[in-house]
């Protein structure tokens, strides 16, 4: 069984496409799958559109989180061995999930930054913001991937159970908290390149959301021991 978990935050009709996609790739997998959105709090008509899905789950609450928070709903709430967390606009596109399971890891992460990954629409001021921010995250944390921030990732079922018993980000740094978990238990981690879209409906704000997002990861820093406690 693999999970697939979509938050969900105002994406609107936008979820009866792409949810549609997935489910049209995974069969062609021949793999027994769930689809699991997750609603975080959404004041659109995200909430409405999912109830009439009948091919998803869908769970939620009616305050907005974060993504990392929506995740983490997801993963309580999947039944698969292998759980993938992607975002709602598929960017990362649909390839990188048979990628990933061919992989021989407990957690693999999609890549827009390497050699053999395909990048479209990234603007420049993007490209230089994930260049600063992964260089902080470097220095910061000693993870050594070359994109922390894809959203799409795979995880065990074992990895990702322990993982969210110790996640105390909600929002945007919570990959970085994922991988820094993972590095202090020695999880097996593999990035993947990916084939990936800019959305131009995304609801990144460079400038308002960078403060917060380097506060979390000086947090994460510091959460060290509480991560490493029984």
């Amino acid at each position: 069984m693999i999970s697939i978990v979509i938050p969900c935050y105002n994406e609107g009709k936008k979820l009866i496409k792409n949810t549609a996609e997935i489910k049209k790739y995974m069969e062609q997998l021949n793999t027994e799958y769930e689809i699991i959105c997750v609603n975080d709090g959404s004041s659109d008509d995200t909430g409405k559109i999912l109830k009439q899905l009948s091919s998803i789950k869908a769970v939620g609450y009616e305050k907005n989180m974060g993504k990392g928070f929506a995740v983490k709903t997801g993963i309580k709430n999947a039944c698969g061995e292998k759980i993938i967390f992607m975002d709602a606009d598929l960017s990362t596109d649909l390839c990188a999930i048979k990628a990933a399971l061919e992989k021989n890891a407990d957690i693999v992460i999609g890549s827009r930054t390497m050699n053999t990954s395909d990048v479209n629409g990234k603007s420049f001021m993007r490209n230089l913001s994930s260049f600063i921010s992964n260089l902080i995250i470097r220095v910061l944390t000693g993870l050594k991937f070359r994109d922390t921030q894809c959203g799409f990732k795979l995880l065990s079922k074992n990895a990702a159970e322990l993982i969210i018993s110790k996640q105390k980000v909600n929002r945007w740094a919570f990959d970085v908290e994922y991988l820094y978990i993972a590095k202090l238990y020695n999880i097996k981690t593999e990035e993947i390149p990916v084939i990936w879209n800019n959305d131009d409906d995304s609801r990144v704000n460079l400038i308002k959301d960078s403060i917060p997002f380097f506060k979390e990861i000086l947090n994460i820093r510091k959460n060290k021991k509480y991560y490493l406690s029984d």
